[in-house]
């Protein structure tokens, strides 16, 4: 790890390890000042990571190029007309860190830059999330590792929001929201795992289809917008994006608790469709007593053409690792699986320090408890450093 002065220019270099820390921000406000309030409180945070993000250097060198450019100009003029509050948030960000808004919006577009130039089926594409989740009278539970490259380690933050949007935002489709979100260091909340006010508790699970679609929403302003879901309808509403569709790939493991009947678990698989202005999206329902919901970074049901890497050669060692596992029925059964190192070259909980892609950090979310425990450390056998409640408002 680096350390940054004022300017985010590098001072030195050194390795602090693992810190078993899990910073929560509250905010309420606008999306502009939620952004800005963010930014200038994990300034130095955000900073660091973007100095030593070897990714950004990608996208900015693909930023640079012709079609690098247009594909960015292209996307945030897109966003500009559909998620203008979320753009404002994001430039809250910027602002508040004092950094560059396009170093922001890059790592938003995410492989969608990183390919325009150069989009081979053979592709360096990292992933190791994993979820597991079941959905039983006895036990409501979702487990989620949030894994990501080397340099996210300590690099991430919890928000917890109280979004009021302004008069000119709310004419535009901006709602109030109130929800939490793990957040990746100077991005939205959304493209990880939390919950919201109206009942929805989630994960991610990045995915990565060959054809990408630049000019198309980015998953990341995708799972933004989700946050302000009031059903699942609205949900798949916003998955699907009709009049433009997703830029890039990803999995939804979504409970949704209803004020009344039983809860409900899905998996929404989401991919671009080259040939219409919408998402593909395949939605498979977990009834209860039924199979467990068991997900990484490789389509289950969509039927695409996915990379070739990293990326699917560690989920595919990952659901072996999972499905060696007896089926599991309660909380420990989640915590244990999610905490497997048996595995030599990928683990499900990968907290090696030669590790590319790490787990940054774990989550477990007990619907009966309503509760959200976090951990840095394998969940078996540590103790969250940070419990959260989840609060719904009905």
């Amino acid at each position: 790890m680096r350390t940054v002065n004022a300017n985010g220019g590098v001072l030195s270099e050194k390795d602090i390890g693992r810190r078993r820390v899990v910073p929560v921000i509250h905010v309420v406000g606008s999306h502009y000042d939620v952004g800005f309030d963010v930014g200038r409180n994990f300034e130095g945070v955000i900073k660091e990571f973007l100095a030593t993000f070897a990714s950004l250097r990608d996208f900015e060198k693909q930023y640079k190029t012709e079609a690098g450019r247009e594909a960015y100009e292209k996307t945030l003029s897109n966003m500009l007309e559909r998620y203008p509050y979320y753009v404002k948030e994001v430039q809250g960000i910027a602002d508040g860190a004092k950094v560059p808004f396009h170093q922001l919006f890059l790592l938003h577009m995410d492989d969608i830059i990183d390919t325009v130039n150069d989009n081979q089926i053979v592709r360096n594409d990292t992933g190791g999330c994993s979820s597991v989740a079941i959905n039983t009278p006895q036990a409501n539970v979702l487990g989620h590792t949030e894994d990501a490259l080397s340099e996210t380690l300590n690099h991430f933050y919890i928000l917890s929001a109280h979004i009021i949007p302004t008069l000119e935002d709310q004419q535009k489709g901006a709602v109030e929201e109130r929800f939490a979100s793990l957040c990746y260091a100077g991005q939205l909340p959304g493209y990880t795992s939390g919950f919201n006010e109206h009942g929805m508790v989630f994960s991610i699970n990045t995915l990565s289809p060959k054809a990408l679609k630049p000019g198309g929403t980015p998953r990341t302003f995708i799972t933004r917008a989700m946050l302000a879901a009031k059903s699942v309808e609205e949900v798949e509403r916003v998955l699907t994006d009709k009049g433009l569709g997703i830029g890039n790939g990803f999995s939804l493991n979504l409970f949704w608790t209803n004020p009344t009947g039983p809860r409900q678990l899905f998996n929404i698989e989401v991919a671009p469709e080259l040939k219409a202005d919408r998402s593909q999206i395949n939605i498979q329902k977990y009834e209860m007593n039924g199979d467990a919901l068991v997900h990484c970074n490789k389509y289950q049901r969509l039927n695409l053409t996915e990379v070739r890497g990293p990326i699917i050669d560690s989920s595919v060692a990952r659901l072996s690792m999972i499905h060696g596992h007896a089926k599991p029925t309660s909380k420990g059964d989640v915590e244990n699986i999610i905490s497997d190192i048996s595995g030599k070259e990928f683990r499900v909980f990968e907290d090696r320090k030669t590790a590319q892609v790490k787990t940054i950090c774990a989550g477990i979310f007990d619907l009966d408890q309503r509760s959200w425990s976090l951990y840095i450390n394998q969940p078996n056998s540590s103790e969250p450093v940070a419990t959260i409640p989840i609060v719904f408002t009905f």
